[in-house]
């Protein structure tokens, strides 16, 4: 740049000259050719020499030297204008210092990260921003790669003008003179602290995959065991009953089954939390399970906090998954625990009640087409959402909480599992006030639904010969007992290779398939898929400790001869369905 700059006004110089001799000789030509040289005294010559040497040279200077060094310079001056604008408008934030660390500039982004305006931080040093997590061994390395590299970057912990801490990317370069001194130094730098709060909700989430392949492979196994310990309590009360057992027996055995299913809800919980599982609709009561997560709920919220709890007694069926459901109502109000924790007034209200849609205040946004449904309000007297905000407090990673006190989840997590039980979410809030979080879900058309009745065993005229196929022998031997206490003769295969050999043995005498899903060697849906080549309209019944792969159940479960039960299932059940399927075409 310095060599053009020199270039340019050089040849400016050689032009000035060059008009300067040319006007001079032609002036010199017209007085001898006049015969005037000599004819004035010196002093009038010299008056008369310059009058002329201007008059002939004015034209050609302005045309030639001053009209290029003005263009030059207003070009120079519009590229330094928009540097500097450049400079003050950058969405870095932009430092220059001289050598000695004096600052000499920083830009509007600079005083927006951290709180310093223009005029403080002009003539004071950087060290002002020192928030003394690096120690002086760090700051020698840095110094040393500038001045022996010319440059330094990396990543550093500031301070802010309020003491708050925050982590940036720094770039520094030191700008050399022409005898390769420092001239100044120049520093961009970002903050990090969406970057980190980005990352360390990937990094949650990361984790939350893994605890899901964890449990995953946990569930698997543990719903085994439970399976087989319900399977082995439902006979044994069969065998205690015919041979009449007392009847605190009976009780126990009873309490061993329900003891087994509640411990399969807790898997399925963490299941539901960790990562997504299939849903396992049911109908239920919005009552009881909304009162369910409250009562969860609580454990974390403090005794300061007012909670006022509006339950309607009226039956509000729907048809969900209780587990899902009830994550997404902890959800809710846990946000609107943390969103009281600040607040002078801690007082979160939840209420239940039935309603409808056509009269409801959000029906013009709501994609909720049943008529009746159940409205869940949970509200708070928090510090409210931004106006701004309210439209991204679903999107996922999206929070305003402090960083480590949210993954920017939890809403985005209960949107989505009320959206797949075809329910909405609303809020409302006003700023410094509170929100409040409206849910509707659609009622089930059955009025008359008893949720908590038993279908009576359907039991089959005559007996029939079942393949049951399960790598766990505990459980094939469970579900053997089961069936064959139902009257069913039961031909028993310890994974899908064996299972496919019996049932090549036995094909024209089975009538069912009682299979697992997850088998080593051949799993049960390829050895299923094998058997219906002799058997198309073979009738099977898929069992799984967790939630099974679409990809593998989508090829077997979408039509009328196969069903699929998840582990630990109640022999009823498991009675019932067996029984359906043998009988399906009478």
């Amino acid at each position: 740049m310095n060599k053009q700059i020199n270039y340019f006004y050089g040849h400016c110089v050689l032009r000035l000259t060059a008009i300067i001799l040319i006007a001079e000789i032609t002036i010199m030509m017209v007085f001898e050719k006049a015969g005037l040289s000599g004819s004035f005294s010196p002093f009038v010559e010299a008056l008369l020499d310059g009058f002329l040497l201007i008059l002939l040279s004015i034209v050609p200077l302005y045309r030639f030297v001053y009209l290029p060094i003005l263009q030059r310079f207003r070009k120079d001056q519009q590229k330094i204008e928009m540097l500097a604008e450049a400079l003050q408008g950058a969405g870095e934030s932009v430092i220059i210092t001289r050598p000695d660390g004096e600052i000499i500039y920083v830009n509007q982004a600079f005083s927006d990260v951290t709180g310093y305006a223009y005029d403080e931080a002009i003539g004071n040093n950087p060290s002002l921003l020192q928030s003394g997590k690096q120690d002086a061994q760090f700051y020698r390395r840095m110094w040393a790669s500038i001045k022996n590299r010319g440059q330094w970057k990396g990543e550093l912990w500031n301070k802010r003008k309020n003491g708050e801490l925050y982590p940036e990317a720094l770039d520094v370069r030191s700008i050399p003179d022409d005898d390769g001194s420092t001239k100044f130094l120049v520093g961009v730098f970002s903050d990090l602290t969406e970057q980190k709060r980005i990352e360390t909700a990937l990094l949650q989430t990361q984790k939350l995959e893994a605890v899901g392949t964890l449990v995953g492979g946990v569930a698997h196994n543990f719903n085994n065991l439970l399976a087989a310990v319900s399977g082995k309590a439902y006979v044994a009360q069969v065998k205690s009953q015919k041979y009449g057992a007392p009847a605190a027996v009976m009780a126990d055995l009873e309490d061993i089954q329900t003891l087994s299913f509640d411990a399969s809800h807790l898997v399925k919980q963490l299941l539901a939390y960790a990562r997504e599982s299939q849903h396992d609709k049911e109908h239920i009561l919005m009552a009881p399970l909304v009162m369910d997560a409250i009562t969860t709920a609580q454990i974390g919220i403090s005794e300061d906090v007012q909670l006022n709890v509006d339950i309607s007694s009226l039956p509000m069926p729907v048809f969900a998954d209780q587990i899902h459901v009830k994550q997404a109502i902890i959800n809710l109000i846990n946000n609107a625990r943390d969103a009281v924790s600040e607040s002078e007034e801690k007082i979160i209200d939840i209420r239940l009640y039935p309603s409808s849609s056509e009269t409801c205040n959000d029906h013009g946004d709501c994609h909720v087409h049943c008529n009746k449904i159940a409205c869940l309000e949970i509200s708070d007297t928090g510090i409210g959402i931004n106006s701004s905000d309210l439209d991204k407090v679903f999107e996922p990673f999206f929070t305003t909480k402090e960083v480590d006190k949210g993954t920017g989840l939890g809403l985005s997590t209960a949107h989505g599992i009320i959206g797949s039980h075809n329910g909405t979410i609303h809020v409302t809030s006003t700023f410094s006030k509170g929100s409040t979080f409206k849910v509707c879900l659609p009622l089930t058309q059955q009025e008359e639904v008893d949720l908590n009745l038993e279908i009576d065993i359907l039991k089959a005229n005559d007996g029939a010969t079942i393949l049951v196929a399960d790598d766990a022998p505990e459980v094939c031997q469970t579900v053997a007992s089961v069936m064959e206490s139902f009257g069913h003769t039961v031909i028993q295969a310890s994974d899908g290779i064996d299972a496919l050999e019996k049932f090549h043995a036995h094909q024209h005498e089975i009538s069912l398939v009682i299979s697992d899903i997850v088998m080593p060697g051949m799993d049960g849906v390829d050895s299923v898929l094998e058997m219906r080549k002799a058997c198309p309209e073979l009738p099977v019944i898929f069992m799984t400790g967790y939630d099974a792969p679409k990809e593998k159940t989508s090829k077997i479960v979408d039509d009328e001869t196969s069903m699929l039960i998840n582990k630990p299932f109640k022999s009823i059940d498991l009675s019932n369905l067996a029984t359906k399927l043998i009988n399906r075409d009478e």
